[in-house]
C-alpha cells in the first residue's frame, strides 16, 4: 500500500479543468486504484504573484483557497474518493491539506475553518515571504530568518487543533522555530537531502535527524531539480530517475534512521521526464531500493507506514 504525503492535483484542475475519474494528469481514480494507493493527500495550493493562473486573476489568497476547496470537495466525490478514514483500506481515500501560509491572510483564525474543512497538514510557506514566515532561499540571509510572530502563532494554533505544520519550503530558521514551538510530529511532505543534491528546497543532515528525533517524517520529492544537480534547457526535458530517487532514500535513512521514510511525489506540481509519472510506477522504487538491499519492513514503512502512524497521531 501506499500513502503520497503530497500532490497538485486540485491546483491542475482549478486551473485547467478536468477531473478526479479519469484525466491526463498523474493522478486520478484509476491510477491510484491501479497503485495500490490507501491514501493520497490533495494541497490546496494557493499560487502567488506571476504563479497566478490568468483566469484566476483578482481574487484574494482566502478566496482562491475556497474556490480550491470547493473543487476538492466536487471532484473528490464525483470521482468517489472519500475523506481518508485510518483504518479503512478497501479504496483510495482523500487527505487534504494546504501548501502557502499567505492563503489565511494573516488571521490565524482561520486554520479553525481549515480544520472544519478535514485539512490534516498546514504548509507555512511556498516561495515568497508571507504574513507566518520565509521560504527557502539561495540567499542566506533569507535562508536564516526564523518564523514572525503570526508563524509562531499558527504553529501554535495548529498543535491546539491537531493538525500537521509542514515545513517544506521552509527556511532554515523557520524550520528550527517549527522544531522550537510545535507540538507532535512535524512532516517535511515532499523534500530530499540537501547532503545529496545541494538546493535549498532539501533538508540538511542535521534537520533530517532533528524531523526524525521529534517523530516526523519526510515525503519523497521526485522534481528532477530536487534529486540530482543535472541542469535542462527546459523543466520539461529534466529527467527524473528512480537510481536517484533510491540515493536519497538510502541517504536519508542511514542519517536518520528507518522511521523518517515517506513519500511525497509532488505529482502534477512537477515536470519532466518522469520515470514515475503517477502513483502506479511507484513499485519501480520498491523494486531498487530491494536490489540496494533495503529490508521489505523498512520499504512498507517508507510506502504508507510511516504517514499513516503519524497522521494516527492526530
Amino acid at each position: 500500500m501506499i500513502i503520497d504525503l503530497h500532490s497538485d492535483t486540485v491546483y491542475k484542475i482549478w486551473g485547467n479543468g478536468g477531473n478526479l475519474l479519469r484525466n491526463e494528469y498523474s493522478i486520478d481514480r484509476e491510477k491510484l486504484i491501479r497503485g495500490n494507493v490507501l491514501a493520497q493527500c490533495f494541497a490546496l495550493f494557493v499560487p502567488q504573484h506571476e504563479h497566478v493562473p490568468e483566469n484566476k486573476q483578482g481574487l484574494s489568497p482566502w478566496e482562491m483557497l475556497n474556490e480550491l476547496h470547493d473543487v476538492f470537495v466536487e471532484k473528490t466525490e464525483e470521482a468517489s474518493i472519500p475523506v481518508f478514514q485510518i483504518g479503512r483500506n478497501d479504496i483510495p481515500q482523500a487527505i487534504l491539506t494546504t501548501e502557502e501560509g499567505a492563503s489565511i491572510e494573516g488571521d490565524i483564525s482561520r486554520l479553525e475553518t481549515l480544520k472544519e474543512w478535514g485539512v490534516r497538514i498546514f504548509g507555512l510557506t511556498w516561495n515568497f515571504e508571507n504574513e507566518l514566515g520565509y521560504p527557502n532561499s539561495d540567499d542566506k540571509e533569507i535562508m536564516g530568518k526564523g518564523l514572525k510572530e503570526k508563524g509562531i502563532e499558527a504553529v501554535r494554533e495548529c498543535g491546539r487543533l491537531g493538525i500537521i505544520v509542514d515545513v517544506s519550503h521552509l527556511s532554515d530558521g523557520g524550520f528550527f522555530d517549527v522544531m522550537k514551538y510545535a507540538e507532535g510530529p512535524i512532516i517535511a511532505t515532499h523534500s530530499n537531502s540537501r547532503a545529496v543534491t545541494a538546493v535549498s528546497r532539501n533538508l540538511t543532515d542535521e534537520e533530517l535527524r532533528m524531523l526524525s528525533d521529534k517523530g516526523g517524517v519526510m515525503g519523497l520529492n521526485l522534481c528532477p531539480a530536487f534529486l540530482h544537480d543535472e541542469k535542462a534547457e527546459k523543466a520539461e526535458d529534466a529527467i527524473s530517475r528512480v537510481a536517484d530517487m533510491a540515493e536519497h532514500v538510502m541517504h536519508i535513512y542511514d542519517t536518520a534512521g528507518e522511521n523518517i521514510l515517506a513519500l511525497g511525489s509532488d505529482f502534477d506540481g512537477i515536470e519532466g521526464n518522469l520515470e514515475i509519472p503517477s502513483p502506479d510506477r511507484f513499485y519501480l522504487l520498491f523494486d531498487e531500493l530491494k536490489r540496494r538491499g533495503m529490508k521489505e519492513s523498512v520499504i512498507d514503512k517508507l510506502s504508507y507506514k510511516n504517514a499513516l502512524r503519524v497522521l494516527s497521531s492526530v
